[in-house]
């Protein structure tokens, strides 16, 4: 919650409160996202050659102070900078917590999927309440959001326990092999992921100006996002009985998100009438339904106790990276071409990677 908290109003308080323009605003948010995947890779490092508890007491700790600071000081030149140290420390704390679920995944299959759940619940939650506490004071934003990071703070210390890392095997291995022996699975589902997050945030952007040069109005276009909450929210807890927790599974699960990504941007491609983006929102919500949860635990299956929490960070930063690009070569691509060559183009390049995920092939361990 306390993440999308914030970043929501991100772009309104730069531009309109802090008075800067929508390039300056573009660039403290790049800036964040820059932060965000050094601080995932450095997170992941910490959790695999430190201790899981203290990595991620170091990012929430970051993150705490940061958003306290923005809190009290919510001016142009502190905030600026204080945003990057935030998602520096958010970096951390995503890559630690999730090198730890990825060791959960050993006694509970179905982790990713509960986290994911869990997750989009508390989105749609902060989303709501975004809005309401901006428009009564920013301060409320930040100050709510230090709180939530506070008291993941205290869920840690009194919820996350040690893990047990069978080190001795991995090492015998390390010595016959390099650190990441299935470096290229890894690369091309954090390819994927990359791809899937770049044309996501399309919706949170560039579509929102196409609706709106539509004649479609805002608060319709934000209905979307409640459609896609309550779709996620309700389909979601289905997929734990559908879906076994083996490579098959998720293979297909990811390829058939990518797929239907694909068809929710082509469905829109001339859209005039607002049934046409309920229709997308809903295919995009099935696609993230079946991909975003299965990744993660895809990436799991080719690691090892010695650079789980590595392998994970590396998902982290896709997703980042991703996130990151998308608004700017959607724009691009707006602005030099139209929007039906925005679309056009982000279907082609998640067909282009479904079909490459086709030849992924399990490890030699992982369940069939």
């Amino acid at each position: 919650m306390g993440i999308v908290l914030i970043m929501p109003i991100t772009t309104l308080f730069i531009h309109r409160t802090l008075g800067k323009s929508l390039l300056i605003a573009g660039f403290v948010l790049m800036a964040f996202s820059l932060a965000q995947m050094a601080g995932n890779l450095l997170g992941g490092f910490l959790f695999d050659r430190w201790q899981p508890k203290q990595s991620m007491y170091l990012g929430g700790a970051i993150t705490v102070v940061s958003l306290a600071l923005i809190t009290i000081f919510p001016i142009w030149l502190t905030y600026s900078l204080l945003v990057a140290t935030y998602g520096f420390g958010l970096g951390i704390l995503n890559a630690s917590v999730n090198g730890y679920l990825a060791f959960l995944k050993k006694d509970d299959p179905q982790i990713f999927n509960n986290n994911y759940w869990l997750a989009s619940l508390g989105s749609g939650l902060a989303s709501f309440l975004s809005g309401i506490l901006f428009g009564i004071n920013v301060r409320l934003v930040f100050g709510f959001s230090t709180i939530l990071f506070i008291l993941t703070l205290i869920l840690v210390r009194l919820s996350i326990h040690p893990v047990e890392k069978n080190t001795k095997l991995n090492n015998s291995k390390a010595q016959k092999t390099h650190s990441f022996p299935h470096l290229w699975p890894v690369v091309l589902v954090c390819l994927s992921f990359v791809i899937a997050w770049m044309g996501y945030e399309q919706w949170d952007t560039n579509i929102s100006t196409f609706m709106i040069s539509q004649g479609i109005s805002v608060q319709a276009y934000s209905v979307l996002f409640t459609i896609n909450a309550i779709v996620l929210l309700i389909i979601q807890p289905i997929t734990k009985i559908v879906f076994r927790d083996t490579f098959r599974a998720d293979k297909w699960r990811i390829i058939s998100g990518i797929v239907m990504f694909s068809f929710s941007y082509l469905v829109i491609i001339d859209a005039s009438n607002y049934w046409q983006f309920v229709v997308g929102i809903v295919i995009l919500t099935f696609g993230e339904i079946l991909a975003f949860p299965a990744i993660p635990s895809m990436l799991n299956r080719f690691a090892t106790d010695e650079n789980r929490g590595r392998i994970q960070s590396f998902g982290s930063l896709a997703g980042s990276l991703g996130r990151a690009i998308g608004p700017a070569i959607g724009g691009f691509l707006v602005t030099s071409f139209s929007y039906p060559s925005l679309f056009v183009t982000v279907f082609l390049l998640h067909i282009l990677i479904a079909i490459v995920l086709l030849s992924l092939k399990r490890h030699k361990k992982a369940p069939v």
